[in-house]
């Protein structure tokens, strides 16, 4: 219910600011950072029958660094590339015989896209789009009694998406995402297939640097805060 109002929410919002819209087009040769915060919200057990042991781990939230970059537009095409890479906390329970004993780190989460997608101009200063791309997700967790909770795996994926460019200054966007990496089994240390929501938007601070932030909703949410440089300005 959550993703279904966000996403209805952001796409009636860009419906409003696109009949306001501005004659700037929507740009799509741009670079960004930012500062990343990532939500796993997963636990996952295995169990060494040699070893006489058990450990039960659960991840939970974790902050790191975002980067992305867009080149087009050659008829109407561009090339896009994501690459978010995040310290998770993750908490641990390692019971044997001599008992049970709590501990705790951070590990790698690290995300990578990389595709190529089309614009398709849909009024004044507003733009659909879609992208295919080839998404890699790694989980690298280490170990804290020999186990190995460590996951990762490259698959397809599809965005589609919309954006609006608002007096020049303001941008909204909104996509749905599919990824075939985008949800880990940690017991199986499998990754599987999900559907994201997304929103975002950026702010012209000075001619080709703008302040952005995104948020997605899906099995691994995530938000971001950064700048974004203009590699296309007129």
């Amino acid at each position: 219910m959550y993703r279904l109002s966000a996403r209805f929410a952001a796409a009636l919002l860009l419906a409003g600011v696109s009949a306001a819209a501005s004659a700037q087009e929507v740009r799509y040769s741009w670079f960004d950072i930012a500062l990343a915060q990532q939500d796993v919200g997963r636990d996952g057990i295995m169990t060494d029958l040699a070893l006489g042991q058990t450990v039960d781990v659960s991840a939970s939230d974790g902050s790191g660094i975002r980067f992305r970059g867009s080149v087009g537009t050659w008829k109407n095409l561009f090339a896009y590339v994501d690459f978010r890479s995040s310290d998770v906390k993750v908490a641990a329970v390692v019971t044997n015989a001599q008992g049970r004993f709590p501990t705790g780190d951070e590990f790698d989460f690290t995300v990578a896209t990389g595709g190529v997608g089309a614009r398709v101009p849909f009024r004044d200063s507003t733009d659909i789009y879609a992208l295919l791309t080839y998404d890699s997700t790694d989980l690298d967790f280490g170990s804290f009694a020999g186990e190995n909770f460590d996951s990762g795996d490259k698959d397809f994926g599809a965005t589609v998406g919309v954006r609006s460019i608002w007096r020049d200054k303001f941008e909204l966007r909104a996509h749905v995402r599919y990824s075939g990496v985008g949800n880990v089994d940690l017991s199986t240390r499998t990754l599987t297939e999900d559907t994201l929501y997304g929103f975002g938007f950026g702010y012209q601070l000075i001619r080709g640097l703008s302040v952005t932030g995104d948020f997605e909703s899906g099995e691994f949410s995530s938000w971001n805060i950064g700048f974004r440089l203009d590699l296309s300005e007129d």
